[in-house]
């Protein structure tokens, strides 16, 4: 039985949270255009809410996720990252999409890691598919420029990245592609359980198997939430099929969430949670869910 508290915050450069989640059209990201490194905390067990296509839902963005990959001191791998030369390659939409979510998580990786010339590139990738799905606005030529001058600033590189994929969803939400902004939040996804599941394998440690089993809730998320509404779009249909599959492994996961009033300082004018979520996932359990997403990546990527 392995337990987390909702105390575990992670010192993070993640103050931009929600790389890839959505914002409702008439809601444009807030965003301190110089943030900071304390600006905000990952919080793996208080994953922000969004709304996307008139529904609430709470999903962990591949920052958050990723800021807690950096944190858990594993060490960076390029080798997990999708090729970015690879852009060229995905010829339907669905593929397009779902890539364009990954190369999202995969420059979030890069960054978080001071990896710059990786992030550039990762981005220029992310502008070739955004060109294909006509949402080129979001990695424009200014963005792209912005980026190039602040390569050795992270909180900007960070804020540059989240308000691009920010403009993109924006743009699907309006012009009724919303399928397209959902693909692409599901493709960051898998992207970042694919990079804690493959850490996981050299070093399981209780961060990385309870980031996983949070997970569980996520999925429901993805399926019953957003994926449910495209069916009939081209391409979802199989993917959800895929999900349906990894679904039925996290049903093997219990989560328990124990409540304990907050304790108020007025004086301080600071909250302290106590609450704590409990989660039970066993070591077969982890390595199945590892396997399962890493073949539906592989399938994604090509």
């Amino acid at each position: 039985m392995r337990s987390l508290s909702l105390l575990e915050r992670y010192s993070t450069i993640a103050a931009l949270g929600l790389i890839l989640t959505a914002c409702t059209p008439d809601e444009k990201p807030k965003v301190d255009p110089t943030p900071t490194a304390d600006s905000t905390a990952a919080d793996l067990s208080n994953p922000p809410v969004g709304v996307y296509d008139n529904s609430i839902f709470s999903i962990p963005s591949p920052i958050q996720l990723g800021s807690i990959i950096a944190n858990n001191g594993a060490s960076y791998d390029n080798e997990m990252l999708n090729k970015a030369n690879k852009a060229d390659m995905y010829a339907t939409t669905a593929s397009q999409a779902l890539n364009l979510g990954i190369y999202g998580a995969d420059l979030g990786y890069t960054t978080l890691y001071d990896h710059q010339q990786e992030s550039l590139r990762y981005m220029r990738a992310s502008r070739k598919l955004a060109d294909v799905l006509g949402i080129s606005e979001a990695f424009d030529d200014a963005t792209i420029s912005q980026i190039e001058r602040n390569l050795d600033n992270k909180d900007s590189l960070l804020y540059l990245i989240s308000n691009s994929y920010r403009k993109a969803d924006d743009f699907l939400q309006i012009r009724e592609r919303k399928h397209i902004g959902a693909l692409i939040i599901v493709g960051g996804w898998i992207e970042s359980i694919y990079f804690a599941a493959n850490i996981g394998k050299m070093n399981q440690t209780t961060e990385i198997t309870n980031l996983i089993g949070m997970q569980k809730h996520t999925l429901e998320t993805i399926l019953d939430k957003m994926l449910i509404k495209y069916l009939d779009e081209p391409g979802v249909k199989d993917l959800y099929t895929d999900l349906e599959s990894i679904r039925e492994s996290f049903e093997e996961i219990n989560i328990e969430y124990t409540y304990s009033t907050p304790v108020h300082d007025k004086e301080n004018k600071t909250t302290e949670i106590t609450s704590t979520t409990t989660i039970d996932i066993s070591d077969e359990v982890f390595k199945e869910i590892g396997v399962k997403i890493e073949l539906l990546r592989k399938k994604i990527i090509l």
